[in-house]
């Protein structure tokens, strides 16, 4: 039986009615459609350069550190987990690519969660996490770095990462292409978001309490992560704000195919959930979303089993 095209998964309180994005953004649907077609363009004439290097761990599935190039040449890193097949025929494994938050390590999806049935790919966008040592930007916080024009801004580099990761996958035998999920929490469920609006080969999308989403109403929030960066000495807001239109999922999210849940936090300062909601509203797929009144920016143990429901459902069916 089909699923109804939007679920609702709500923890003790009702939303009688949606909550609309403050203000419109400036970027021009054409200006965004022309700049993301041409970042495109651009990380296809980029060599895919992988060099996997198996890591000997003692684990009951198999580990490989994945160094890839990406746009403008510059190479990240990526973590890789595949199943153990042992004596059965060799198959095509549904595929999940996962993004760490905003500090740059801490993944949403681990990597033993393979032994589900799935390729697992932990991807580390430049400069984050296990990225790091091959590529560092030369100026403040990432997200307001060189955000003077969307041309060289830090997420056009991260998300063009994320879809060479995509990329990566697809080559692989043991991987079946067409069965693809992004899942993330915070920057990575953001990110999720962003890239599922820009990818059409993603099937399923999970965001947990994710970050990036309406940035211009975020950006009037105290506490919030996009205003603290934000009103940061040497920013000029309102420039900043037209560079990151370019990266907001609010503005990525009508073309966004794919089934997608998203969560909120009722106590979420650091990504305060009308943003979240915005985003979510403008999603014209399949969607379910999960909104806990008394959570903070953090994990959340009723949402993650209802992401592998999700997962499953729409990836192995």
């Amino acid at each position: 039986m089909p699923l109804p095209r939007t679920l609702s998964f709500l923890a003790g309180l009702m939303l009688v009615a949606p909550i609309w994005a403050a203000e419109p953004a400036v970027a021009t649907p054409e200006a965004l459609d022309h700049f993301w077609t041409q970042t495109r363009e651009r990380l296809t004439r980029e060599p895919l350069d992988a060099e996997v290097v198996p890591l000997k761990e003692p684990l009951p599935y198999r580990t490989y550190q994945v160094t890839l190039r990406s746009l403008g040449g510059v190479h990240f890193r990526a973590l890789l987990a595949v199943p153990v097949q042992g004596e059965a025929p060799p198959r095509r494994w549904p595929a999940i690519v996962t993004v760490p938050g905003y500090g740059g390590t801490q993944q949403g999806v681990m990597l033993s969660e393979c032994l589900r049935g799935y390729v697992i790919l932990q991807v580390y966008p430049r400069g984050q996490g296990e990225s790091a040592a091959l590529w560092k930007p030369d100026g403040p916080d990432k997200l307001i770095w060189h955000v003077g024009q969307p041309e060289g801004a830090y997420y056009q580099g991260a998300y063009a990462d994320v879809m060479r990761g995509i990329d990566y996958l697809a080559t692989r035998a043991d991987v079946d292409a067409q069965r693809i999920g992004l899942a993330g929490t915070s920057q990575g469920g953001g990110i999720a978001l962003a890239v599922a609006g820009l990818d059409p080969r993603i099937k399923v999308v999970v965001a947990h309490v994710p970050f990036l989403c309406d940035m211009r109403q975020a950006a009037c929030i105290p506490r919030s992560l996009v205003n603290h960066l934000l009103t940061q000495p040497g920013v000029e807001t309102e420039s900043a704000l037209q560079t990151l239109d370019y990266f907001d999922p609010l503005n990525l999210a009508h073309s966004i195919q794919a089934p997608a849940l998203v969560s909120a936090g009722g106590k979420d300062e650091t990504c305060p959930v009308v943003t979240i909601r915005a985003v979510f509203d403008h999603i014209p797929a399949v969607k379910g979303y999960a909104y806990y009144p008394d959570l903070t920016h953090t994990s959340c143990a009723a949402f993650y089993i209802q992401s592998w429901a999700w997962l499953d459902w729409y990836l192995k069916n």
